[in-house]
């Protein structure tokens, strides 16, 4: 018979010499050893035939993290235990195509309880690059696998194990991953149908559910092996076009598992098929662990065999049975029992193979190791394609009481790379054995009893007692089971004696202790409730009554025991806050930089020791700084609590705590009497309003508009510059712009609510760079308003408009002087002051000094170019000394101009 091989392939992340590409497949265990040791083993699957000779590394070193914020936690070097060869599920099909092998790593390790017992778990990794290429032979055909560097997507594989803290609510949490999940030993075919328990076992009795999920790639494609490690969440394959998480194969059906492991499919086309299984781990409905597999489907045509037809007939009947049609069998049957004929028709050139058969659950969960199948010898075969037959017998008693239930009866041949199968359903309707239920009662026969009540009244040496008979009308032996409903009996002084058994009876004595001072009594369990205006509590026992019949089915008659106690002198305690002595729940809103100040104060009518503290419910009060002392005292307690509100609380994070205050009285029956003052606290910003900045002139400076000022050189410009708010905030006034001009004085100052600083600036003529001597200068000021969660702040702009000094009149001389002759009257050539406004005429004007020109010198000479007057001073005089009258010449001499002309000397 012509074989196919299936193989698959896996990469894990190792350190290997290169890119590996041929790891078959492997998954990692975490087990516990004791305490908060553990051993942390990793499989992994290789393939001998095609597997890289570098990548069948001395050692594996991965990464744990913790889930709840991705920091890293440590690394783990794990070194090979075993190297031990996989066979075939037949070894006959083992024709050396498909040669695999286990390679074992491990270590323990120790998982510190203050490191490792985060609610959220931690999770293990191992990164590595590449998977099998989409150019290699065989090719990935349903995700992107390019090789490295070639300008396609390239795929590396990420090993991922999630697990829980070593400790919960205080208390060590024991855990095992799970873990013997079986190899894949086989391959299959195209249009032949492959099946392969894939599920593992838990040591500590979890759930696990298996489902089919996208596989991980690695973060860097590029190279083999990570440069650092990597926490998740971690990237996905990219699956090729037809190709997804609902449709991994493209068969009909699709690879799919069961949740209880069974991986199936129909594949329809050759190819190497990437997938990934995750396994998760649940306890008392939690999840609390997960773990991943990622493998590789190799598929191949032309695998000839035909699959074995299996029929059934209820023994001594010899009509064929048809699915869905009922089965019955009576409790006086001696046997219960059918028939399996096994037809399997081989190929031409075939032998006949052989086949076997076997029995599975169908609409319910148990073990069938009851039912007997034992092949049947020397009986005639129907037509020459019988290969076999098999007599299967069921047990006396049915697997579901009083309802059919169905079997699956399944033949098997042993072809390569697998069996093929077929399965016909079988529907039983088994009469169970007669059986009476066991019941409570005063006596055998009695009348059935299924509630007692007692109500007692605390007191020193109080004591109840009662019995308890459980009878069955068979005779046979019984069983009781005690449940308390949320109490421990022996805390409150409840015992039941030792049963005592007889033919189809059973009896114990119930018996309570009430005295809240006798050693070892205390009633801080139970469910509070009034009576007759007093404190009690209320206890619930469920008692369980099953008789032990042939078929050990479970149906317990149930006795419910209530029991009250009163207790007349004790009340419960009362906490409220001093201001709202009637209210149990209160809301106040503060903002940040408050102080919470508020007065709890906690009271006890009965004057019991009594114990007063506090808790945050959705925060942590040493995180934010607070702390409130428990308080123990008789009667009556007080305590502020007080919070200062710290500015840098993040409020978007947060904006919202619930403080619990709690009372608690310490009584003599130890009585969990409590009171709660739930108080919530809404926080906001800050009051923070805009600051304001204002600037105004000290020297009446002409404002040209709201921020411009008009400016003549030779002045001094003067400002007054203001910052003010409104909440007490810390101000600081500075100058952003201008401070660097020649001249300029400005003191930054700081201050709360109000600042001021004066601006003081006397420009000279260095501050013009253009010839028409006006220049336009920007100062600008910021206040900086601190408030610690909104800083804000305002700008003020003052443009300042610099002109050079102005020419108020046009240059006039006098052009004679007549010294000695007229006294006080043209008897010099120079400035004269003036006294009366029709003088003036007679002044010489010279233009003032500026930024555009300054006087320099004055200079007279005679007809014939002598000079005979020199002189540098502005206010120069020439009075025509040692000179006869005539006609002189003059040049009055300024940086950027001069002025010329005849002056005539008269005596």
């Amino acid at each position: 018979m012509k074989r196919c091989v299936l193989l698959f392939l896996i990469l894990l992340a190792g350190k290997f010499s290169g890119f590996a590409s041929h790891i078959v497949g492997g998954e990692f265990e975490l087990l516990h050893i004791r305490d908060f040791r553990y051993r942390l083993n990793m499989l992994l699957y290789f393939d001998d035939l095609n597997g890289a000779s570098g990548a069948r590394d001395p050692q594996v070193t991965v990464n744990i993290f913790r889930k709840s914020d991705n920091v890293f936690m440590r690394s783990v070097t794990l070194f090979p235990n075993s190297d031990e060869r996989i066979p075939y599920s037949n070894t006959d099909c083992d024709d050396g195509q498909l040669v695999t092998s286990r390679i074992f790593y491990t270590s323990t390790l120790t998982l510190p309880e203050a490191d490792y017992s985060d609610p959220e778990g931690y999770y293990v990794s191992w990164e590595r690059c590449c998977r099998n290429y989409n150019t290699a032979n065989p090719a990935v055909v349903n995700i992107e696998s390019a090789v490295p560097a070639t300008g396609g997507i390239s795929a590396g594989q990420t090993f991922y194990l999630e697990f829980p803290p070593v400790t919960r609510n205080g208390e060590p949490f024991v855990n095992s991953t799970p873990r013997l999940f079986p190899p894949l030993r086989d391959y299959g075919c195209v249009d032949k149908f492959y099946f392969v328990d894939f599920g593992g076992v838990d040591d500590d009795g979890d759930s696990l559910v298996y489902s089919m999920v996208t596989p991980y790639s690695t973060f860097d494609t590029q190279n083999a092996f990570p440069v650092s490690p990597s926490p998740g969440p971690y990237p996905e394959i990219v699956w090729r076009s037809g190709f997804g998480e609902n449709n991994i194969m493209g068969g009909n059906p699709d690879l799919s598992i069961s949740p209880v492991g069974l991986l199936t499919v129909v594949p329809r086309s050759t190819g190497l098929y990437v997938f990934a299984v995750r396994c998760q781990e649940f306890r008392d409905g939690v999840q609390i662990g997960e773990m991943r597999r990622d493998f590789q489907m190799l598929v191949v045509e032309n695998c000839l065999n035909n699959s074995p037809e299996v029929r059934a007939r209820e023994k001594g009947v010899t009509g064929f049975y048809e699915e869905g049609q009922n089965i019955d069998f009576q409790y006086a049957d001696d046997q219960k029992c059918v028939e399996i004929l096994v037809t399997d028709v081989p190929i031409s050139g075939d032998s006949v193979e052989n086949v076997d058969i076997r029995a599975i659950p169908i609409n319910f969960n148990a073990d069938l190791e009851e039912i007997t199948i034992s092949p049947i010898q020397n009986m005639p075969l129907t037509s020459q394609l019988d290969t076999a037959r098999f007599e299967v017998c069921f047990p006396d008693c049915p697997y579901v009481r009083n309802q059919p239930y169905e079997i699956g009866i399944i033949a098997l041949d042993d072809a390569c790379p697998q069996p093929a199968l077929d399965t016909v359903i079988v529907t039983l309707n088994v009469e169970p054995p007669p059986n009476t239920p066991a019941y409570f009662a005063n006596t055998k026969f009695g009348a059935t009893q299924n509630a007692i009540f007692r109500q007692v009244t605390e007191s020193a040496g109080g004591e109840i007692s009662f019995d308890l008979h459980g009878f069955d009308n068979d005779n046979d032996s019984l069983t009781l089971e005690f449940i308390p409903i949320g109490f421990d009996p022996d805390r409150v002084g409840m015992r039941f004696s030792d049963p005592v058994q007889a033919a189809g009876e059973i009896h114990t004595i119930f018996s309570w202790n009430y005295d809240c001072n006798a050693d070892d009594v205390s009633f801080d369990a139970g469910r509070e409730i009034t009576i007759g205006g007093n404190l009690g509590r209320e206890y619930i026992i469920q008692v369980l009554v099953d008789d032990v019949d042939e078929c050990l089915f479970e149906d317990p008659a149930v006795m419910t025991i209530t029991l009250w106690i009163e207790f007349p002198d004790q009340t419960r305690p009362s906490i409220f806050e001093s201001n709202n002595p009637d209210d149990d729940y209160l809301l106040f809103n503060y903002r940040l930089r408050e102080t919470v100040r508020h007065n709890i104060r906690a009271v006890d009518q009965d004057q019991d020791e009594i114990l007063l503290s506090a808790r945050g419910v959705n925060f942590d009060f040493g995180e934010r700084g607070l702390v409130f002392p428990i308080r123990r005292g008789v009667g009556n307690l007080s305590e502020d609590f007080v919070w200062q509100l710290a500015c840098n609380l993040n409020l978007a994070e947060q904006d919202s705590f619930r403080v619990e205050f709690l009372v608690e009285d310490l009584d003599a029956c130890e009585l969990t009497n409590t009171d709660t003052l739930t108080v919530d606290f809404m926080l906001s910003p800050p009051p923070s309003t805009e600051p304001l900045i204002t600037v105004s002139s000290l020297n009446n400076l002409e404002i040209i508009n709201e921020d411009s000022i008009g400016f003549i050189l030779g002045n001094e410009l003067r400002l007054n510059i203001i910052g003010a708010e409104n909440e007490g905030d810390s101000l600081e006034l500075i100058l952003l712009n201008g401070s660097d001009l020649p001249g300029v004085e400005f003191e930054e100052v700081k201050g709360v609510r109000r600042v001021s600083s004066a601006l003081s600036w006397t420009p000279d003529c260095s501050v013009f760079t253009d010839s028409d001597y006006s220049e336009e200068f920007e100062f600008t000021f910021v206040l900086l308003d601190k408030n610690c969660y909104l800083p804000q702040y305002d700008t003020a702009t003052v443009i300042v408009h610099v002109e050079d000094i102005p020419q108020t009149r046009e240059f006039a001389i006098t052009n004679i002087i007549t010294p000695k002759t007229s006294p006080n009257m043209n008897d010099y050539f120079g400035y004269y002051p003036v006294t009366e406004p029709d003088e003036e005429d007679r002044l010489i004007y010279l233009p003032i000094d500026n930024c555009a020109g300054q006087f320099e010198e004055v200079i007279i000479h005679n007809r014939w170019g002598k000079t005979v007057f020199f002189s540098t001073d502005r206010d120069f005089k020439w009075y025509g000394e040692d000179v006869s009258a005539g006609v002189y010449f003059y040049t009055i001499m300024y940086s950027n101009t001069k002025f010329q002309g005849s002056l005539t000397v008269m005596y």
